[in-house]
């Protein structure tokens, strides 16, 4: 994460706590070989098929979690940040998923007949659970590590591989999320969390920690199963292929 955002995002407890109980599972995350490739621009093919699938899955259950987490607020603020968080996923998958989908060949038929990985499953999975089930911090906490990560990924690769960004196949998405507009997300996110955390019990507050700690593991095995190209626990349990 560059210095200047580092400081600027865990500038509040709530955030600089967070930080404290996921940073070893968030730093592995970033020097595992699927980030580093795509910054490299040397991943393959197959293996970012795998993501962007994954991910294009993904994006319908994050999207239902924020509406869900809208209809437990009464605070403007949030009802319009979700509403418009919903846009955004819709102008992510426009502007990222399908013109990636064109550029290698991803079928129709690949996209409808694509599952979730379990990996992927378990994810949005404890991500709705949360959203159905608890208070609406708990539910804004869920969100958090997707929108902190690859805010702080985006960036890192840009400034890490910036000679080489301009030949790199992966440049949009490296760009997309290194976007200040991007960071803002994670920022506004941070901000909100910050406000409605301030007279909870420590009880509660470690329920939170374990909430975004799960997390940034969730977001750190999505990296990892499409490295693998492994849908379900174990790679001898996978049936046939959808990537």
């Amino acid at each position: 994460m560059s210095f200047d955002r580092l400081s600027r995002a865990v500038s509040t407890p709530i955030a600089r706590r967070f930080y404290e109980v996921a940073k070893d599972v968030w730093q592995q995350g970033y020097e595992q070989p699927f980030v580093q490739e795509l910054g490299k621009g040397t991943l393959s093919k197959e293996r970012f098929t795998f993501y962007m699938l994954q991910d294009y899955l993904y994006l319908n259950d994050y999207a239902k979690v924020h509406a869900l987490a809208m209809t437990k607020s009464d605070d403007d603020r949030i009802i319009e940040r979700m509403v418009q968080v919903q846009q955004a996923i819709v102008g992510e998958r426009d502007q990222v998923h399908r013109s990636y989908i064109e550029r290698y060949g991803i079928t129709r038929e690949q996209i409808a007949g694509a599952t979730q990985s379990a990996f992927a499953r378990a994810y949005t999975s404890n991500m709705l659970a949360i959203a159905y089930a608890k208070p609406l911090v708990d539910v804004l906490v869920a969100v958090l590590p997707c929108a902190w990560v690859y805010a702080d990924y985006g960036t890192r690769l840009a400034k890490d591989f910036a000679a080489d960004l301009a030949g790199n196949p992966y440049q949009d998405w490296v760009e997309m999320y290194a976007s200040d507009d991007f960071w803002q997300s994670a920022v506004w996110l941070l901000d909100i969390i910050e406000d409605e955390t301030k007279d909870l019990g420590g009880k509660h507050l470690k329920e939170l920690d374990s909430i975004f700690r799960i997390g940034v593991e969730h977001e750190y095995m999505f990296w990892d199963s499409a490295y693998r190209l492994q849908r379900s626990w174990k790679t001898e349990w996978d049936g046939p292929s959808t990537r």
